[in-house]
């Protein structure tokens, strides 16, 4: 879906070492993607005065993409952006119907819908492919805050930060099949968790942010493992957040505090650390988000440098 840059910037790691991750591209708005407005749409924008809204992000904190488009959640303009780079297309959604969005933190995708919490309203809103309001999972009554999510063939996982726990939902209906988690720090337990991935594999893995760790469950709730403790070291975590696993099962955890991501294999042993803060090309200010598509692009929501950037994990050489 994207191409590689005429300079592609860094790898990691260096030569002479085999490169594993190769910085792709960035994208702070539709001009990155070549995506321009039509003559009615500026003229439309011109006259009820929304023409550059949503141009460039602005705090940009989850990201998806799937062949045909790439989704931003920004809560720092209340928005969910949607890029549709080979048909030349943008939106940026700000209602689902007469319901205007305060907080929009996760987004998941699957062949027909797009699911997006919000952490104020207290809801998960989901919409068709070209953004058109379909449904509403769960309530006000039901979420204290609920922020990653994750859907696979017929589940849709939610995270409910301040209420220690993970949601899941029967994708078709749209009830509350279980819910698993408490507060603490046991296995199986969280404190203020965040970030949900579902990997290829099957598993949940889920950013366990103020315990330091990501703990990995099956897909009923059933804990597997866990790995990570504070600290300032690499291998450590000091503010973990995004969670996403490549095709070879390794785990990416965006940590805002270090600037970077982590790479650790099945069993939490470090593997390789890519980015540092800074705004150039693989650098990051408080990265955010991280999604890993079926090509293994990664994707990384840098949210105080307001871009979305794109790299390559290169499978090792036989």
């Amino acid at each position: 879906m994207q191409a590689v840059d005429t300079d592609p910037g860094p790898v990691w790691p260096l030569p002479p070492q085999e490169p594993r991750i190769q910085f792709l591209r960035s994208i702070s708005g539709p001009a990155d993607m070549g995506i321009k407005k039509s003559w009615l749409q500026k003229t439309i924008g011109t006259l009820f005065g929304t023409q550059e809204e949503g141009a460039t992000m602005l705090r940009p904190y989850a990201v998806f993409a799937d062949s045909d488009r790439i989704y931003v959640t920004d809560p720092g303009i209340s928005a969910l952006h949607f890029f549709n780079p080979s048909g030349k297309d943008y939106s940026l959604i700000r209602k689902f119907e007469k319901e205007t969005l305060i907080s929009p933190i996760g987004v998941a995708v699957d062949t027909s819908s797009v699911y997006l919490t919000d952490s104020v309203l207290k809801k998960v809103f989901v919409f068709d492919k070209e953004g058109k309001p379909q449904r509403v999972i769960g309530t006000p009554e039901l979420f204290i805050r609920p922020t990653g999510i994750a859907a696979d063939d017929d589940r849709v996982y939610v995270v409910d930060t301040y209420g220690h726990r993970v949601f899941v939902f029967a994708k078709k209906e749209g009830n509350v099949l279980f819910h698993f988690g408490k507060n603490g720090n046991g296995y199986g337990e969280f404190h203020y968790p965040t970030n949900i991935f579902v990997g290829r594999d099957g598993l949940l893995y889920i950013t366990d942010s103020l315990n330091f760790r990501i703990q990995i469950f099956d897909r009923e709730g059933n804990f597997l493992s866990a790995f990570g403790k504070h600290g300032d070291a690499s291998g450590n975590f000091s503010k973990p957040k995004g969670i996403a696993v490549d095709s070879d099962g390794h785990i990416y955890v965006a940590d805002a505090d270090f600037d970077n991501i982590q790479i650790f294999d099945r069993n939490g042993n470090l593997l390789l650390v890519f980015g540092k803060t800074g705004r150039g090309k693989g650098e990051m200010v408080l990265p955010a988000g991280v999604f890993i598509d079926n090509m293994d692009r990664i994707y990384v929501a840098d949210s105080y440098n307001q871009r979305i950037q794109i790299f390559q994990y290169l499978k090792a050489k036989q």
